[in-house]
């Protein structure tokens, strides 16, 4: 069989492709907020706290860190960056993106590197299942339900029996930074099994995410994906079960719940647009109708396109093609997402009411 060169395969991807690419094999950690904004972050390479950035300069899944070439600038895009993450060659690479996989797994590293060594899959499925078993499962009034209370105001919504709350320590390069109550999200593949699990950190005292701030300063991320034992593509965390054969997918936690406050249909979330993109419907739940919630992004300068929606429109194509009614929804405004659309709905609502009382 001859395989298809590189150069060949790549040709024709577009920039969301580059992303799909690079999101199925490096780890669920390393796919922060950040990284996928373009701002600095820690590189999946040499370790660095906040060398890194994913440019996409060219569209072809371009990054740089300051010092990732012992000590000196290096870069390059999304096939050198997969490459060097996994410590794979060009041939096997080459084989893959043919469809031929290596019966060996790959040795994949828990980057960013420290002096531990890397946990293989049994390792990290351990270590997810602790996170997600010491963790309560929510109650009213509790901490998390405060919190996504203040953020989706007027919530009523079925008990999610993915979400969790714990306290749980923050550690940044070996060093323990504080305790915070936490939000710990089963994050779910098509098959059922578990695959990582994702947390918000939220502030000890008020319905909010928490500062996270360290003694020279530097500001941490609130949002936090742990390791991953199994490659996130096509899952979700399931908020709740699928109704009269409907099924809605958002980005985030509190968009999800926006938008079944204003459409009524269950929704889950999928963490970011790249597994938005990536999103499959299990079998044996009788979903027939998908609804796209989707952030409506600004455009790009680069590409033209509201990230978002391309994400969107992207899994909205794929899922139509497999059969499935898909029904795609997008904020009024542009630069927001149904979080907002909801917030402002609901102070309308309230103004409303307050004027007719008096």
């Amino acid at each position: 069989m001859k395989l298809k060169d590189l150069s060949v395969i790549v040709a024709s991807w577009e920039s969301r492709q580059w992303d799909a690419f690079v999101a199925e094999y490096l780890p669920a950690g390393v796919l922060t907020d950040a990284f996928w904004s373009g701002r600095p972050c820690p590189c999946p390479i040499c370790g660095g706290k906040d060398r890194f950035t994913y440019t996409r300069n060219r569209d072809r899944g371009d990054w740089v860190c300051r010092k990732c070439n012992n000590g000196s600038p290096g870069g390059g895009d999304g096939l050198e960056l997969v490459r060097r993450y996994t410590n794979m060659s060009y041939f096997e690479l080459k084989r893959r993106l043919n469809g031929i996989n290596n019966p060996v797994p790959l040795d994949l590293p828990n980057r960013p590197v420290s002096d531990r060594k890397p946990l293989d899959s049994a390792a990290k499925m351990r270590r997810i299942e602790r996170q997600w078993t010491g963790a309560a499962s929510l109650t009213p009034g509790d901490h998390a339900m405060q919190y996504l209370a203040a953020r989706v105001p007027g919530l009523r919504a079925p008990k999610p029996q993915s979400l969790r709350l714990a306290v749980q320590e923050y550690w940044h390069e070996k060093q323990l930074i504080g305790k915070y109550p936490t939000i710990v999200a089963q994050f779910t593949l098509p098959d059922g099994r578990m695959a990582t699990v994702h947390r918000t950190t939220l502030d000890r005292h008020k319905p909010a995410k928490a500062t996270v701030v360290t003694a020279d300063g530097e500001i941490l991320p609130n949002k936090r994906n742990d390791v991953s034992a199994l490659s996130p593509r096509g899952g979700a965390v399931r908020l709740m079960p699928p109704r009269d054969g409907e099924l809605g997918i958002a980005e985030g936690l509190e968009t999800a719940y926006a938008a079944y406050m204003l459409f009524g249909i269950p929704t889950w979330y999928s963490l970011n647009r790249v597994l938005l993109s990536q999103f499959v419907v299990p079998d044996g739940l009788g979903v027939h109708t998908v609804h796209i919630f989707a952030d409506f992004d600004e455009i790009d300068v680069k590409t033209g396109k509201s990230p978002g929606m391309a994400d969107a429109l992207g899994l909205q194509k794929r899922l139509r093609s497999e059969g499935f009614k898909v029904v795609l929804h997008r904020p009024r405004v542009r630069g927001t997402d149904f979080c907002d659309e909801w917030r402002t709905a609901y102070q309308l609502r309230q103004l409303s009411e307050q004027a007719i009382a008096a």
